[in-house]
């Protein structure tokens, strides 16, 4: 184990553990502890938007968790320093020189049938006895001091990270980190949206290549590229056939070659999504409408020369509709875009991850312009039907 190695080896100034449920996005975290000066240290992480995090103010009589009076003022940050604690777990820092004097007796990560991280606190807390540090010799008896344990301390003085919820993570998908949008929003974002996102409201980076036609960036290549591996992974593409028993009524008029985010269980995530990153667009670009972010058919559709290479006209059965492009033209197919006819304008470039919102109904008859090659894929949604 790391801690046996650093105990041996006398070059070893400090043993760093770290848990794959951490998330450290502070780079100085490692000098921030080292700069404390204490013998076993952690900065505080916690889940985002929740009180759980990697110690314990207090313990009960049992020696299990207990709150104390100021943890939740610590874990919110009302109350900033450095803490002693009676535990921690997923990230902590030990010196080199502790594990090779006091903490070097035993497997500290063993006791009764504590798990790991509860064994190595308790063992910490409860060591035996200890000679003071300038004791001379052992007949000196009379400067032992009572058992006494290595203190353990917590900071929140800088922002460090957060801890990963993994309790609910489902592994039944192709890329189960798509399904996260609930249990680890954060890191949801930072995955799957485009990074220019924040700049629709920033830097009005929203354009309007048609009348009523918003064009902004939403997704990431990597929401792109594994949206369309769990559609392809899945492969029950509809065929683009007029009878189809997925929806109400079992016909649809303008069929696509498709796939129901319902299909693969991904639709309330999808929905999420719509709320949390499309309503905010939809009410700056159409001022006043503010949306029930609720979509009935959210699908991916494929369009190639062998299955269906173009759409025709029709109006969606939405208040607006979104179609975000998921591969690239030029690259992965030629041909393809959207020609709204009513304007007489085409768009005939989509960019990876950039989404079109507009109107469904009335105003907006548009097309599916054919592909020459390759194959194009997008999502769409026909929300507030």
């Amino acid at each position: 184990m790391g801690m046996d190695l650093c105990r041996q080896d006398k070059a070893c100034e400090y043993y760093f553990s770290i848990d794959a449920d951490v998330v450290l996005t502070n780079p100085k975290t490692l000098r921030i502890l080292i700069e404390q000066n204490r013998k076993i240290i952690a900065p505080l992480v916690t889940r985002h938007g929740k009180l759980w995090s990697n110690f314990w103010g207090a313990l009960s009589p049992d020696g299990y968790y207990a709150r104390s009076e100021d943890y939740v003022d610590i874990v919110q940050g009302n109350r900033i320093g450095v803490w002693n604690i009676p535990y921690m777990a997923n990230i902590y820092l030990i010196k080199g020189q502790t594990l090779r004097s006091e903490m070097k007796e035993k497997n500290y990560f063993m006791r009764d049938k504590l798990d790991p991280d509860m064994a190595l606190c308790r063992n910490a807390r409860e060591m035996s006895l200890q000679r003071e540090k300038d004791s001379p010799s052992s007949e000196t008896f009379h400067m032992l001091r009572p058992p006494k344990g290595v203190f353990m301390y917590i900071t929140n003085r800088h922002e460090f990270g957060r801890l990963i919820s993994t309790a609910n993570y489902n592994t039944s998908h192709y890329n189960n980190d798509l399904w996260q949008i609930f249990e680890n929003p954060v890191d949801w974002k930072e995955t799957y949206i485009n990074p220019n996102y924040s700049k629709i409201f920033t830097d009005n980076i929203v354009e309007q290549p048609c009348p009523d036609v918003f064009w902004f960036p939403i997704f990431s290549d990597t929401a792109c590229d594994e949206l369309v591996e769990e559609m392809e992974h899945f492969g029950q593409w509809s065929g683009g056939k007029h009878q189809d028993s997925r929806i109400s009524g079992g016909y649809e008029n303008v069929p696509t070659d498709d796939i129901h985010m319902k299909q693969i269980g991904l639709d309330n995530e999808w929905l999420h999504f719509i709320r949390e990153f499309i309503a905010p667009v939809t009410l700056k670009v159409f001022a006043g409408y503010y949306t029930k972010g609720f979509a009935l058919l959210n699908f991916v559709v494929k369009y190639s020369p062998d299955r269906q290479r173009s759409l025709r006209p029709h109006h969606d059965s939405s208040t607006f509709t979104i179609n975000i492009a998921l591969n690239k033209v030029g690259e992965d197919f030629q041909g393809g875009g959207c020609k709204f006819l009513r304007y007489n304008c085409s768009i005939e470039s989509p960019r990876k991850g950039w989404s079109f919102m507009h109107p469904g109904r009335l105003t907006h008859l548009h097309e599916g312009l054919p592909i020459l090659n390759g194959t194009r894929y997008i999502a769409v949604s026909f929300i507030d039907p």
